[in-house]
């Protein structure tokens, strides 16, 4: 019988994963992992500093963070294979849900065969949510941003992260229409991110009047220089909250 059972499922796997990501980044922050290098355009006077890492990121967490990744978008795929069993209609291999960044590339997915048997207010909400609806922002929509990153974890390699910092306090983040919001005075942070100007007294003590964050980063992607746990906590939220509970009507046999 169709049921939304596995994808709830593949959902949980997902949130295991971010959790046991969330207990290794405690355990890696407790190593003081970074420090602040004094940049060139620092004088006798004013100091002006990077954040960098003191050593190499563990290998271990961006393994985690792909185990999520990989989780969170077959969730999406089971869906689609749930929503042709209750269509009373067999899926087979062809089946997926498609992520595209051009209407014309969501029309050759259809072609393919993706969303065959799929009910068609069922295929109409998986329209309404694809990335090209965005326009010229499609590479901001949450589900781009989850399959670009899943796309080169699984055929490339493992996801590159890394350690970057400033000053400013991570605030607040929220998804509005499927977009990422980061609410913060570092809502993305580049390579070249500085921190200061600082006032030097005597011409060595550094007077640091505003907090110092570090984090570790995407370091490519859609999402390159987004802190890690943000853009993965805010794709779960989307997918759990946002996504599934549109077909939860096809699946009237269900108690929710």
């Amino acid at each position: 019988m169709a049921s939304l059972d596995p994808v709830r499922q593949k959902l949980f796997r997902a949130v295991e994963h971010f959790k046991e990501l969330d207990h290794a980044f405690q355990k890696y922050f407790q190593t003081n992992p970074a420090k602040v290098v004094s940049q060139p355009e620092s004088t006798s006077d004013r100091y002006f500093g990077k954040v960098e890492a003191k050593g190499p990121i563990p290998a271990r967490l961006p393994l985690i963070v792909g185990d999520c990744l990989q989780n969170l978008r077959s969730s999406l795929d089971y869906l689609v294979w749930e929503l042709v069993l209750a269509a009373q209609h067999i899926p087979g291999k062809d089946h997926m849900f498609p992520i595209c960044s051009t209407a014309n590339a969501f029309k050759s997915q259809l072609g393919r065969g993706r969303l065959d048997g799929v009910p068609k207010d069922a295929a109409s909400q998986i329209e309404s949510l694809q990335p090209y609806r965005l326009g010229q922002d499609f590479d901001k929509d949450m589900l781009w941003v989850l399959d670009d990153f899943c796309n080169i974890n699984k055929h490339r390699r493992v996801l590159l992260t890394v350690l970057r910092g400033g000053c400013g306090t991570i605030d607040e983040t929220r998804t509005v229409d499927g977009k990422l919001w980061i609410r913060t005075e570092l809502p993305r942070v580049d390579r070249d991110t500085k921190v200061g100007p600082f006032p030097v007294v005597d011409g060595a003590q550094v007077q640091v009047n505003a907090q110092i964050i570090a984090f570790l980063a995407f370091d490519e992607g859609a999402a390159q220089g987004v802190e890690v746990s943000t853009c993965l906590g805010e794709m779960l939220k989307y997918v759990a909250d946002h996504v599934v509970p549109r077909f939860e009507r096809f699946f009237p046999l269900e108690r929710f």
